[in-house]
């Protein structure tokens, strides 16, 4: 009877080499000991894996497939290993993270500085954006970004959390200004915005009291306002659409989490309080590659991430 799992250990080595004498040489075995074992699968599969010539073996389509499968299975196997024989400490290297920069104010550190408690010996090597990142030319283990800063295909994305944006300004700013009372107000202020690239050049407003939704739905509106954006100051950074704000450089659109102190304290003031804005919020996700094979220091800390955020 075949034993499979070291046929799939021999045939994967013969397909990565090349040669049945290297992937002999390579597993410390004889030459007819690897022979046997692909032969033996062969007959099992009932498929040539490979074409065999005097001076080279080539995979079949039907065996580099099989191999790609015989890859996964068998880096699964050598994770399950791993977990069940090490430890926390032995968890250790780099762990490189790219992150959205203005993310990093909402708890970021924290999350970190749990993680390093946990995994001392991991070094964590964090790099902040705001533009749009491909995880895997980077080499990154994982992500912490919206999914617009997306480029990279095949990633598992997990959403970690949902921030409210809502409309605020320096008290100082609004009372030189004047409290707009409606969206289409908006158009005689200054406003302070991301570039048009990344979040669209409309604000939508809906109005939030009851009354207002009753009358619309009587007569079938949907009950929301586009406001075409002509901010007077663009940036791609949070942190600086708060510092602006912050400086009474105008009205800013920000994740409400981001901005609660400010509000409580009464440097920053909310505007247009009985609107709220459909297409302002940040939706803030984990990725990382979508492999089934996940290295032990990047699964911990996906793990300890997505609880974080619960």
């Amino acid at each position: 009877m075949i034993n499979l799992f070291q046929a799939m250990q021999a045939f994967v080595k013969v397909a990565d080499v090349g040669s049945f004498a290297q992937a002999a040489a390579q597993l410390g075995v004889s030459t007819s000991v690897v022979t046997r074992h692909v032969s033996g699968l062969e007959q099992h599969l009932g498929i040539r894996l490979f074409q065999r010539t005097t001076r080279k073996v080539v995979l079949t389509e039907s065996g580099a497939q099989y191999a790609d499968g015989c890859r996964v299975l068998l880096a699964e196997l050598a994770e399950i290993e791993s977990r069940a024989t090490t430890t926390s400490h032995d968890v250790a290297g780099d762990l490189r993270i790219v992150a959205l920069g203005s993310f990093s104010l909402f708890r970021l550190t924290p999350l970190f500085a749990e993680y390093q408690a946990r995994f001392p010996q991991v070094n964590l090597r964090v790099t902040l954006t705001e533009k749009r990142v491909d995880l895997l030319e980077g080499g990154f283990d994982v992500g912490i970004v919206t999914e617009h800063m997306i480029r990279s295909e095949s990633l598992v994305v997990r959403r970690l959390i949902d921030a409210h944006a809502v409309p605020v300004a320096a008290a100082a700013y609004l009372a030189q200004a004047g409290h707009p009372q409606t969206p289409a107000e908006l158009a005689q202020h200054r406003l302070i915005a991301a570039p048009f690239d990344t979040t669209g050049p409309m604000w939508i407003f809906r109005r939030g009291d009851a009354g207002n939704n009753a009358d619309n739905d009587a007569d079938g509106s949907d009950n929301s306002e586009s406001i075409a954006i002509d901010a007077s100051f663009t940036v791609n950074s949070m942190i600086m659409q708060k510092q602006a704000a912050l400086g009474a450089m105008g009205i800013a659109l920000l994740p409400l989490e981001m901005v609660e102190d400010e509000l409580r304290a009464g440097t920053l003031v909310r505007v247009l309080e009985r609107y709220e804005v459909l297409n302002g919020d940040v939706a803030v996700s984990l990725v990382y590659p979508s492999r089934e094979f996940v290295p032990r220091k990047v699964r911990e800390f996906i793990d300890l991430a997505v609880g974080f955020f619960k």
